[in-house]
């Protein structure tokens, strides 16, 4: 190696003259100034459809009692009874029952807070206790990822249904998103236990029944999660089979690829009590008696559906989602992820890249196979957040592999050989311009042209970004109008000497916080739904005059 090699090796080759810490810290900004005007504009959220069916039960309790614990009880209750009478996943309906809004309207917005809050901690967990902890990568170097991944997650999700039903609407972002956070956080912790020598019985017994409860969660999250415990368990099965075994039988059974595999990953057996109990909550939602009672006919057989989702995901995974904006971010990540491969390489081997990111690709495809069995489609915005949550994290994660793979099996710069060691080689140009000594001129000129780029998108479209969406909410007035609006309707359905109220319509309906209305029938479900939780005898809309 020449000193001038050397000397760029020292510099970390990802960032040249700039060290990671200061693209770390640069990338933690960005995320929370864009964050920002998504938590001011939680607070001027407002209950809205579901909110008052779903916690009619809870609001009554707590009206008639004004006793917060009995409420909560009441909450856990209606868990039991919707699972016997509606639904299979308990865990969900349970938090769908609790809405902050059945104790005083104005705490809504601690809903859009708390699904905000264990997503952005689920997605952060997990990444740093995967790169961090188990691949053994520096802080900085897993924080720059974990940032880039987040921003593009949180702020690049698809404009619309998706934003407002994942976070701003709470029937449908505790039941959706809320569990998706949870989730990666539950598999951070985990792989936390997994990487930790002498494991504590009270970690493994608390991440046992949080498992169980996963099990009750949307379906979606529920089956991706269950994927990956049935897969804890088959290893589990494998490492207690192998160690039986005599040491001649091993080694002749590591020759098969499979056994191989699980034998690289027998640690994961630390963790098959959570598993397990992961999956019993699954197995106890699908057979819920609600779910015969809800139940009216699959759209598509299973197979059919199946392939629906694969095709789903091809459409949605490698198409749609594949934005400017998304690709510039993963343009971005590939110098890290080639870094962080650099440094895994000493201790795996990245083997089998095509099962791993065929794996990738179906738990994609598994995530959205409940909704389009039942349904035919993944139209509903929380059903699309957390599809594209999940596909981008495992996209990531596979671009990582990919890269990793690369660095061990293909090695760039050494395929070539050449009489004139002069004489740079077209692999080691691209090397050096992207991923090499020059990376760092490469990186801040892929910021500053997406820097240039969302600029001037904005004035076009100020919805790029979820947060610039909702700082124009609040710049504009619009969240203003909004919440006033909203209050006013309350204090006419707060008024008892109202029977048959009357509802102007909304003059404006920011696209993140609003999800739907009454209408002018008031024989409308949600129009009964607001009528029975305020206690009038009609609900009706008055349409504003054009």
């Amino acid at each position: 190696m020449t000193e001038e090699s050397a000397v760029n090796k020292k510099k970390l080759n990802i960032a040249g003259a700039i060290k990671l810490k200061y693209i770390r810290r640069a990338i933690f900004i960005v995320n929370v100034v864009f964050l920002i005007p998504v938590f001011i504009l939680a607070l001027y959220n407002t209950p809205s459809a579901d909110d008052f069916s779903m916690a009619f039960e809870v609001h009554e309790a707590y009206v008639q009692t004004g006793n917060v614990l009995f409420a909560f009880l009441k909450g856990i209750y209606m868990g039991i009874w919707y699972y016997m009478n509606w639904t299979g996943y308990f865990f969900s309906d349970m938090l769908t029952a609790l809405c902050p809004a059945v104790f005083n309207e104005k705490l809504y917005f601690l809903g859009t807070w708390a699904v905000l809050c264990v997503s952005i901690l689920g997605i952060w967990y997990f990444f740093r206790q995967l790169f961090a902890n188990v691949l053994r990568l520096t802080n900085d170097l897993a924080g720059c990822v974990t940032g880039v991944t987040l921003f593009m997650l949180i702020q690049c999700m698809p404009e619309g249904g998706a934003r407002n039903e994942s976070f701003f609407w709470y029937s449908g972002a505790i039941n959706y998103m809320f569990m998706f956070g949870l989730g990666l956080m539950w598999l951070g912790l985990l792989l936390r236990e997994i990487c930790i020598q002498q494991n504590k019985p009270y970690r493994i017994q608390f991440l046992s029944l949080l498992g169980f409860f996963l099990g009750g969660a949307n379906y979606m999250t529920a089956l991706s999660l269950g994927i990956l415990s049935f897969i804890i368990l088959l290893i589990t099965c494998v490492h207690v089979y192998m160690d039986k075994q005599s040491l001649e039988k091993q080694i002749e059974l590591r020759k098969n690829c499979f056994v191989e595999i699980c034998d690289r990953l027998s640690a994961v057996s630390k963790v098959w009590a959570p598993a397990l109990l992961q999956l019993i909550g699954l197995f106890l939602a699908i057979i819920a008696p609600g779910n015969r009672n809800r139940q009216t006919g699959g759209e598509f057989s299973p197979i059919k559906s199946v392939f629906m989702a694969l095709y789903f995901t091809m459409e949605n995974m490698l198409g749609k989602w594949l934005s400017w904006q998304i690709i510039c971010c993963l343009v971005i990540l590939v110098p890290f992820l080639w870094k962080a491969a650099g440094r895994i390489k000493r201790f795996y081997g990245f083997g089998h890249p095509a099962l791993f990111v065929a794996f990738c690709f179906l738990l994609s495809a598994a995530n959205i196979t409940p909704p389009v069995f039942a349904t035919g489609n993944i139209e509903a915005g929380r059903i699309m957040g957390i599809f594209y949550m999940q596909s981008m994290v495992l996209l990531v994660l596979s671009i990582g592999y990919i890269c990793g793979w690369i660095r061990v099996v293909i090695k760039p710069g050494k395929l070539m050989s050449y009489e004139d060691v002069g004489i740079r080689k077209p692999a080691d140009l691209l090397f050096d311009g992207y991923l090499g000594k020059n990376a760092s001129k490469v990186f801040i000129t892929v910021a500053i042209v997406t820097a240039i780029a969302s600029a001037m998108s904005i004035r076009v479209n100020t919805g790029i970004y979820m947060g610039t969406s909702a700082a124009y909410s609040i710049y504009k007035g619009q969240a203003g109008t909004y919440y006033r609006e909203a209050y006013e309707r309350i204090g006419i359905l707060k008024d008892d000497n109202i029977q048959e109220a009357e509802l102007k319509e909304y003059s404006v309906k920011p696209s993140l916080l609003y999800y739907s209305d009454i209408t002018e029938d008031k024989n409308d479900w949600l129009n009964k739904a607001v009528a029975d939780y305020y206690h009038k005898k009609s609900v009706v809309l008055i349409k504003n005059k054009k």
